[in-house]
């Protein structure tokens, strides 16, 4: 498949797979092999990714900002360049901020009980974004993708069709930093397309932590549906 440009209605850049329900599965397993790695990193490690990745992505404006609006329409000043982007790596730094600090953890010491508790990361996340915040809330660098890396969760990133080439570029990036940072490969896995049935499947699938869903509220049901059914 390949991406139109909303003014022109005409199809634009490069094509794109759409992948199987083996593409998907083979995503899942390298996801559960790098969930059990990310679990005994220090958290400085991710933090350390997420920190490159926020430079990685800065280096790019141009690019970025020039794929996002041909596939997208959006003004590319100040809409991209000025005010969506720049939300999108400080998520990233603040998202290492957290790691760093493990603020996430919530850590929790009863002394009168002698209970101790603290939150840990669940496992890969499902990540799949809209096409109005191709940065913000892109698949593969928005909110949800700092907050599951943030807690030493792999990603696999589901890219949304009307912008396949804004997040071809950011998955580059976060591939560049992800092993200079000390992360398994499959820390960040990018999907551009599967069908309506290998998502339900997918959400479905035991090797999932957690799904992030930003769309349609009738897709959203039918993945909360499918998670349902298998207990999810």
């Amino acid at each position: 498949f390949r991406a139109d440009n909303p003014a022109t209605r005409e199809a634009i850049g490069d094509s794109y797979p759409v992948s199987s329900w083996h593409d998907c599965d083979e995503a899942l397993a390298a996801a559960e092999d790098a969930a059990r790695t990310m679990r005994g990193l220090p958290t400085a490690t991710v933090a350390t990714f997420l920190e490159s990745y926020a430079e990685s992505i800065t280096k790019r404006t141009d690019e970025l900002v020039a794929l996002a609006h041909a596939e997208t329409g959006l003004p590319a000043a100040p809409r991209l360049a000025d005010v969506e982007l720049p939300r999108t790596t400080n998520q990233l730094r603040l998202a290492a901020a957290a790691a760093r600090e493990e603020t996430w953890r919530r850590a929790t010491i009863d002394t009168a009980a002698n209970l101790r508790s603290c939150l840990l990361g669940i496992g890969p996340g499902l990540v799949m974004g809209p096409n109005d915040f191709p940065f913000a809330f892109n698949s593969c660098a928005g909110g949800d993708f700092a907050a599951a890396v943030a807690a030493g969760n792999p990603v696999i990133a589901k890219a949304h069709s009307g912008h396949p080439s804004t997040t071809r570029l950011f998955a580059e990036a976060a591939q560049e930093a992800v092993e200079p940072a000390g992360l398994p490969a499959a820390a960040i896995q990018l999907l551009y397309r599967i069908d309506h049935a290998d998502g339900c499947r997918m959400a479905g699938d035991r090797r999932l932590g957690a799904i992030a869903y930003t769309g349609s509220s009738a897709a959203g049901l039918r993945l909360t549906a499918a998670a349902h059914q298998a207990g999810q």
